[in-house]
């Protein structure tokens, strides 16, 4: 049987929890609400639901995807963003068209984080050209989210990090006074700093950065006592 959104519906709606719920919307800025199902509860959910039914292919996962994307609670979402995981091998630069919509969709920093470097990242790395310029419009748009989504679907690269395309898009959003923004450059930069240290360290020495941003970069290096 084909997993559909009632499918999915009618098994998360029995875990649902009011105290919960209030609990984990308050904790997202009250952006969204939760049926109130905490990650670890949910991660047994998904795989039974993946074990038990088959996955849609193509356009009908894009649709139900969609129809996630459209319910109120946040869970949906999350459930959305596993189920591109999961099929994420089929996924090809075709596809960043959905992506950017899904990105400008319900948009806070846990769905940005998760969708970026899990989802767009890996279409990137298939080597494109044209996906690199695709990644600088997000980051020269007018929407932060996607602003932050361009600048972390490099997060996981390690080794395989485009330094010359990271460079180019911090210091497009360096003088941006965005939290989000300042928090993004400086995470990326620190998890890059796990495999070029050296790099990392140069860079933010004379990129005039933000305080914000650098603190997160040489947060790692600091703790491994590598700078003071």
């Amino acid at each position: 049987m084909i997993l559909t959104l009632d499918i999915i519906k009618e098994t998360y709606t029995p875990y649902a929890d009011a105290d919960n719920s209030v609990t984990m919307s308050r904790y997202m800025k009250n952006q969204f609400p939760f049926l109130g199902i905490k990650k670890k509860d949910s991660a047994p959910i998904n795989r039974e639901l993946f074990r038990t039914y088959e996955l849609p292919e193509s356009h009908a996962l894009k649709m139900l995807v969609q129809a996630l994307f459209s319910e109120p609670e946040r869970e949906y979402h999350y459930f959305a963003i596993r189920l591109l995981e999961k099929q994420r091998h089929e996924l090809t630069s075709d596809d960043l068209s959905f992506l950017e919509s899904l990105v400008l969709q319900n948009s806070w920093w846990d769905s940005i984080d998760d969708l970026s470097p899990n989802i767009v990242g890996p279409i990137i790395r298939q080597g494109h050209p044209e996906d690199l310029e695709r990644m600088m419009g997000w980051v020269t748009s007018d929407n932060f989210w996607l602003q932050r989504a361009g600048l972390l679907h490099q997060l996981k690269f390690k080794s395989k990090m485009n330094e010359e395309l990271l460079i180019k898009m911090i210091e497009q959003l360096k003088h941006d006074k965005e939290f989000f923004i300042r928090k993004a450059i400086g995470w990326i930069l620190r998890e890059y700093s796990k495999t070029a240290p050296d790099f990392v360290m140069d860079y933010v020495s004379k990129a005039g950065l933000s305080k914000l941003s650098e603190r997160e970069a040489l947060k790692w290096l600091r703790a491994k006592g590598a700078v003071v």
